[in-house]
């Protein structure tokens, strides 16, 4: 193993060829019913966490179905109105693989920006989710994001607790949830469950009370995390190695021994990620972010009327309230760890470390280790929101017991 240090040339050619092997791959499927329209709104207000999270998953195509049809189909005639309706149209059913009376195609297409950044190649996006997505759901699931909408969509279709006005595109969205979850077409819960235990080997709090049966994925669990320990002790002796070379002049040498663990444990560990692409465990995981993020956007539109102050206006802010009051029962209680802050962390460093992993030639050593160079800040980012999280100390020597496994 070379003793040079990684230089930012080195780094930046390996975060692009790691985005060009990502942009390869593709995985045609069909999306969750109605995409388009519970998502319709996510786009319309300037650019914030929200709409950042929808350009991670997603683009907006030209055209991109509205709760609004042009004016030409409700009488009033406009050519401009008239050719977009035809188009929009057009690009509806030629989407390829799908009957459009069985499986309706979707506008939206998975077309994300997210992962590890590459100045020359960040324009190449995603075009297939990975099992770093799952991750990336369970945290918000985690967070709550899917007890605050099921309050929501009881109180309109319901309770009427809160003053839900009857009309705009906000009400025809969740007037759309509303039907959807009762047809059985949102997502579940249990749907999601089976997927993180399937593919992750972890369960929520919501999901170990269904008494499920789907098996198990201990070796995701426990070869992810002794990833996370090994990377944190090669971390460990870069840092000894680099205060010696500070006295004595020497080459910095890391743990030789522990680089090739690593090797060795992202081994195992990508045959782990197998699950994810069988059954229905990759069509759960788009349906939950389509979901997720729909809900986000309608909380953000929504906060108002569920009792939320107005100046409340960040996501960091509002979302931690909205469980609070809604999912709680109890005034807006500021807190020393912000709930949603410390969920992000984990879910963005997590699925990123996991993106990159997929297409890592690990077997070359000197890539491994400007990778790991790479993602420093990730893996320990990672372990600190973990441990603000749970209390548990991912680095610490022996098997950490896992607060989410199952």
């Amino acid at each position: 193993m070379s003793a040079q240090q990684p230089t930012q040339e080195n780094k930046e050619d390996l975060k692009c060829k790691i985005r060009e092997k990502l942009a390869k791959e593709v995985l045609p499927a069909p999306f969750p019913p109605c995409t388009d329209i519970i998502l319709c709104q996510v786009k319309e207000d300037k650019q914030d966490e929200i709409t950042t999270f929808y350009d991670e998953y997603f683009s907006k195509p030209s055209g991109m179905i509205s709760l609004v049809r042009p004016k030409e189909i409700s009488g009033e005639k406009e050519k401009g109105d008239k050719e977009e309706w035809d188009n929009l149209s057009k690009q509806w059913y030629q989407i390829p693989v799908f009957f459009p009376w069985c499986l309706p195609p979707s506008l939206t297409v998975l077309n994300g920006k997210r992962g590890t950044e590459c100045a020359k190649k960040q324009t190449l996006p995603l075009k297939r989710l990975f099992i770093g997505d799952l991750v990336w759901l369970f945290y918000f699931e985690r967070m709550g994001i899917f007890k605050i909408l099921g309050v929501i969509l009881d109180d309109y279709a319901t309770k009427g607790k809160h003053p839900i006005s009857p009309a705009g595109s906000t009400t025809g969205i969740l007037e759309t949830m509303v039907r959807l979850t009762k047809m059985g077409l949102s997502s579940t819960v249990r749907d999601r469950d089976s997927s993180y235990r399937r593919c992750l080997g972890w369960s929520s709090d919501v999901g170990r009370k269904l008494g499920s049966d789907a098996v198990v994925n201990t070796a995701f669990n426990s070869l992810f995390h002794k990833f996370i320990q090994n990377a944190l002790e090669f971390y460990k002796d870069k840092r000894l190695a680099e205060a010696i070379r500070g006295k004595t002049g020497e080459p910095a040498k890391p743990s030789v021994a522990t680089l090739i663990s690593i090797g060795d444990t992202i081994d195992v560990l990508k045959k782990a990620f197998t699950p994810f692409n069988y059954g229905r465990s990759y069509l759960n995981t788009l349906s939950g972010i389509v979901w997720c993020i729909a809900a986000m956007d309608l909380i953000k539109r929504m906060r108002t009327t569920l009792g939320i102050p107005d100046t409340l206006k960040e996501p960091h802010e509002y979302l931690p309230a909205a469980y609070d009051i809604l999912v709680m029962g109890k005034p807006i209680t500021p807190s020393e760890i912000n709930r949603y802050k410390v969920h992000l962390e984990c879910a963005r460093n997590a699925r990123d470390i996991l993106l990159d992993l997929e297409v890592l030639d690990y077997n070359n050593k000197g890539e491994l280790e400007t990778w790991l160079d790479i993602v420093e800040d990730k893996i320990e980012g990672l372990r600190t929101a973990y441990r603000s999280l749970t209390g548990v100390e991912l680095g610490a020597p022996g098997t950490p017991k896992i607060e989410q496994q199952v």
